[in-house]
């Protein structure tokens, strides 16, 4: 409650007027903190974003295509925004992944094609979603917030990353030096030791004072046989990780993105308790191989 006059009395969500946080907005239906996905599309579909403190889960298409794509989305959006990256897969190096990262699409607005004379200069208007810009690469690039655009014919140039804070956790081979928990087992409580290390040392918890950026947690084939993930006797351990991490996430200023090929997983009930454990679950398939593709409805599409 913000003030009180006579019988009249107003609210306020409390915090939302107060938050600062580079590459996210308050949520004007519950006052979360969302944050772009990087893909302007599927923030629609998931109500503007995603909730900062939670996990999303993708399951992945049979050729492993468009989440990967999504992936690299979600990651770009953080080096726009400056955000801090956190990338561990177990599908192939996660250096190979940034340096996949699409280039940021630059509105240029000021080509002399589009603008006739001084007056028209002065009176041109940016559209509303590129109003709010900001400076965030020193190689002079300017970004906009929320949902940037991409293009997946360019990479992002190397001096960029080289710029950003990135940490990278592919899974390990084990050795002595990685101890046990006791609760779950390696490579995973490796993989959660790591990021816990991360959101505290960087000052991304919720207790933290003025923390004005969020931490971009990617799992990419969070099933490849790197993490053992097809073992039986890894099921449990696979979901007090996610149960951990959400726990974890609670508290933190992040967001987790995990992918999974759940066409791969033949326990059904082992697959509900992990859609379950998240936020928000997306499901993709491809038209590659199915019959889809000469569907009439879906000739402009290609997944």
């Amino acid at each position: 409650m913000s003030s009180q006059a006579g019988n009249v009395t107003s609210f306020r969500k409390k915090g939302a007027d107060s938050l600062n946080v580079r590459g996210t907005r308050v949520s004007a239906q519950n006052a979360q903190l969302l944050t772009s996905t990087g893909s302007s599309t599927l923030d629609f579909f998931i109500g503007g974003g995603l909730a900062v403190g939670t996990i999303c889960l993708i399951e992945e298409d049979h050729f492993n295509t468009y989440s990967d794509v999504l992936v690299r989305y979600f990651l770009a959006e953080g080096v726009a925004n400056n955000h801090k990256l956190f990338l561990s897969s177990g599908d192939k190096p996660s250096e190979n992944i940034l340096k996949e990262l699409p280039a940021i699409k630059v509105p240029d607005v000021n080509k002399e094609s589009t603008i006739r004379d001084s007056a028209e200069k002065d009176e041109l208007k940016i559209a509303w979603r590129y109003q709010n810009q900001q400076s965030t690469f020193t190689s002079g690039v300017k970004v906009y917030s929320h949902n940037h655009g991409y293009d997946l014919s360019r990479t992002l140039p190397e001096e960029i990353l080289q710029n950003c804070s990135i940490t990278t956790c592919d899974p390990p081979e084990r050795c002595e030096e990685y101890s046990e928990n006791g609760f779950i087992s390696f490579p995973f409580s490796h993989l959660l030791q790591r990021i816990t290390f991360e959101i505290t040392s960087h000052g991304f918890r919720t207790s933290s004072k003025n923390c004005d950026s969020i931490m971009r947690i990617a799992l990419p084939s969070f099933g490849s046989p790197l993490w053992d993930f097809g073992s039986e006797n890894n099921h449990l351990n696979i979901i007090r990780f996610l149960y951990l991490l959400k726990g974890l996430l609670r508290t933190s200023f992040a967001v987790a993105i995990v992918t999974l090929p759940s066409y791969f997983i033949q326990n059904q009930v082992f697959m509900s308790r992990i859609r379950q454990i998240c936020d928000t679950v997306i499901s993709l398939e491809s038209f590659i191989g199915p019959d889809k593709k000469s569907n009439p409805l879906f000739k402009e599409y290609n997944g």
